[in-house]
């Protein structure tokens, strides 16, 4: 019985040993996480102020509110690294799209969020 008995303690403590310390590792990822976070975020304004700023001159080629896209042929994009090229946008609010039609002249900002292009800000020129 002291053999059982002291088996089973072992095991309680390794598994109370095994939570603990991997409640700890989560603790420390997500501080971890959390700084990195911060600093993203206060880099990631940043980077917004400036290329707020930055708007590319383009052409509507296309409008599909319904799906909220727009095409546009577009000059370089400096902020995405992006050549001038005619390509489909996402919009981020749909409502953007609401005074213009295929042909205007615009200038726009566009981001890539999450590996989606997408137009963040537009106006007539």
């Amino acid at each position: 019985m002291n053999y059982k008995t002291l088996t089973l303690t072992l095991l309680l403590g390794l598994a109370t040993h095994t939570s603990l310390q991997a409640e700890e590792m989560m603790n420390h990822q997500g501080h971890d996480m959390a700084q990195m976070e911060g600093m993203n975020h206060e880099g990631h304004d940043m980077a917004a102020m400036q290329t707020e700023q930055t708007l590319t001159k383009g052409v509507i080629t296309r409008i599909d509110a319904a799906n909220g896209k727009v095409g546009i042929k577009h000059e370089v994009i400096d902020n995405l690294k992006m050549p001038a090229m005619t390509m489909v946008f996402r919009v981020a609010d749909p409502a953007l799209l609401q005074d213009l039609k295929v042909g205007d002249a615009v200038r726009f900002h566009a981001e890539n969020p999450a590996g989606k292009l997408t137009v963040t800000a537009i106006q007539k020129q």
